[in-house]
């Protein structure tokens, strides 16, 4: 029986695909999309994250939330990463359909909380409506089965020095989460270049099947726009050529099959002030026995790795079905 399912999104290149797979995919029924301020503004937010429901072709519900982050003078975005627009520049065609007027953090307060079965919840974007979700009603931490959030680094960051983008557009907010007493799955950037990818034959495969299937049209070419944009912006090629490895997507196929993850739990905390590593996610991966310094707090869920084939098989078996 599908498993009911929030998801929290700052629409560019890879919320994207992310999305599209939740909506393809048999495990979940989405009960809502919910937009924040994050890769773009959340008016553009809001628009791209309705074109990919159009192009899913299972049509959801989606809330505009948070406009800037809790401490609206840090606001940033990465636009120079996924354009202007949030989708490279591609030319999908706005949907004729509007956001609902219920603003997202009412939203997901009410469906939680009404809720009669605990809830999946994924993040794939700063995590301001999942805080003041959680200021509005911390009891919906109780009725959250899991929580997974594509967040933070354990080795590097990619934003400023040590500090991933999603943690780092709100640290506050990220802190506000990670303190939480939910079950939590962090899945950072280190998987990503440790089997987190798609290589040049599954992007093929999802090409070929776009001539018949709009939602792999779609996830097709934003593969080849990101392949393209590696180039565009000077980065090195950590992965091999033509492939791409988008964190959000590997995030939301985290949320379907965990097992496909090799995963630790540590303590993690959020480091919110530091000149060099605000944003900073701080895994505690010291072995040697010692008290905890806080022996209440839930360990987090970290991916550290992933096995490619059954990732990719995962993706493929959902689109092309």
């Amino acid at each position: 029986m599908p498993r009911n399912l929030i998801i929290d999104c700052d629409t560019g290149l890879d919320d994207a695909v992310a999305l599209l797979l939740a909506l393809r995919s048999p495990e979940f029924n989405v009960l809502g999309i919910t937009c924040v301020n994050g890769n773009v503004n959340l008016n553009r937010v809001v628009i791209n994250t309705l074109k990919v429901v159009d192009y899913s072709q299972n049509i959801v519900p989606v809330y505009a939330g948070a406009s800037s982050c809790l401490i609206p003078e840090y606001s940033e975005d990465a636009s120079q990463v996924h354009g202007s627009d949030g989708l490279g520049g591609l030319p999908f065609p706005d949907s004729s359909r509007s956001a609902e007027s219920e603003h997202a953090v009412e939203f997901i307060v009410r469906t939680i909380m009404n809720a009669k079965e605990p809830i999946d919840w994924v993040t794939l974007g700063p995590l301001t409506n999942a805080a003041l979700a959680l200021r509005r009603e911390p009891r919906i931490a109780d009725n959250v089965r899991r929580l997974t959030m594509m967040a933070g680094g354990v080795h590097s960051g990619n934003t400023r020095y040590m500090s991933e983008y999603n943690v780092f557009a709100d640290p506050e907010a990220a802190r506000i989460v990670f303190d939480s007493p939910m079950d939590k799955t962090m899945v950072p950037l280190d998987p990503l270049f440790n089997g987190g990818h798609l290589n040049k034959e599954n992007i093929n495969q999802i090409r070929e099947a776009g001539k018949e299937k709009p939602w792999c049209n779609m996830a097709a070419q934003i593969f080849d726009r990101t392949v393209r944009l590696v180039h565009e912006l000077g980065r090195k090629q950590v992965i091999e050529e033509g492939a791409v490895s988008p964190p959000d997507l590997l995030a939301m196929a985290i949320a379907i099959d965990p097992s496909f993850g090799i995963s630790e739990d540590y303590q993690v905390f959020v480091e919110t002030r530091g000149e060099y590593t605000r944003g900073m996610t701080v895994v505690d991966r010291r072995k040697y026995n010692r008290v905890k310094v806080h022996p209440d707090r839930k360990d987090v869920r970290v991916v550290m790795a992933a096995d490619q084939n059954k990732y990719s098989d995962l993706i493929l078996s959902t689109w092309l079905a």
